[in-house]
């Protein structure tokens, strides 16, 4: 079995590798490697990246490939009467931005957080977990729950109603140390908030512990059908990105954990 150490490292490491973005990259480096010694096999990944950025500027390839993520869970159509407890996964928000200015910087992945506040407003007998460490290599990072703390208790939540788990560094890890910090009740009637897109590996992370949560996806991406934006060449690479990660992610969990 492999630790979640051991899990953290090799996802970092063969992510800077394998994300498309990333081998796009490593394409026009080879091809100005070769070129610059002259070689005519420059011209193979020097067409390759050109196509490759083509095909992204004109098409818009990363919300195809995110959308069947974000389709796959969806909110139930009626809001369940009451909630013992909300949970809110960490995705992004950066400590160093709020060590370095002193203001929390909220990033792409806000609406979970306005999510989770809209519930607990309407919930005020439902616990709030927020679950979020510090992704940092070699140093100890700002964890994510310590942004969550400033934002939320802007948005009028205070402590006794929040619980903040600040030391996972995996989706995994975030509903481990959730649900030993929370302790659900057998039944009892859990949401667990999350982007759209991450929604299918933390739903097999809760899964794996033994947890039964309702989805509530949040931070939607992409339309559910049809066009979406106005086509970007740096929106569309950073979807395909999301929905590589996510993809990848979701292959390594069951690898690694075996089927739910």
């Amino acid at each position: 079995m492999v630790t979640p150490l051991e899990l953290f490292i090799v996802s970092k490491l063969g992510w800077a590798l394998v994300a498309p973005s990333h081998l796009l990259a490593w394409a026009a480096v080879a091809a100005a490697g070769l070129a610059v010694r002259r070689h005519p096999a420059a011209a193979l990944p020097a067409t390759t990246c050109a196509l490759s950025l083509l095909v992204l500027l004109l098409l818009p390839v990363g919300d195809w490939a995110l959308r069947p993520l974000e389709g796959m869970y969806t909110r139930p159509a009626v809001e369940p009467a009451a909630i013992d407890g909300i949970l809110v996964l960490g995705e992004g928000l950066s400590g160093e931005v709020l060590q370095s200015r002193g203001v929390p910087g909220v990033g792409p992945d806000g609406g979970t957080l306005l999510a989770a506040a809209s519930l607990a407003r309407r919930h005020p007998e439902a616990r709030l977990v927020y679950s979020g460490g510090s992704a940092a290599w070699g140093k100890a990072g700002v964890p994510e729950a310590v942004v969550a703390r400033h934002i939320l208790d802007d948005l009028g939540l205070a402590d006794n109603r929040v619980s903040y788990e600040a030391r996972s560094r995996t989706t995994l890890e975030n509903l481990v140390l959730s649900k030993e910090m929370a302790r659900p009740a057998p039944g009892g009637t859990w949401l667990l908030v999350a982007s759209a897109y991450h929604m299918p590996r933390a739903m097999l992370a809760a899964s794996r512990v033994g947890w039964r949560v309702i989805p509530w996806p949040s931070d939607y991406l992409t339309t559910a059908q049809g066009p979406g934006p106005p086509l970007s060449l740096a929106t569309n690479l950073a979807h395909l990105d999301l929905a590589a990660h996510e993809s990848l992610g979701l292959l390594v969990y069951r690898l690694t954990h075996g089927s739910p």
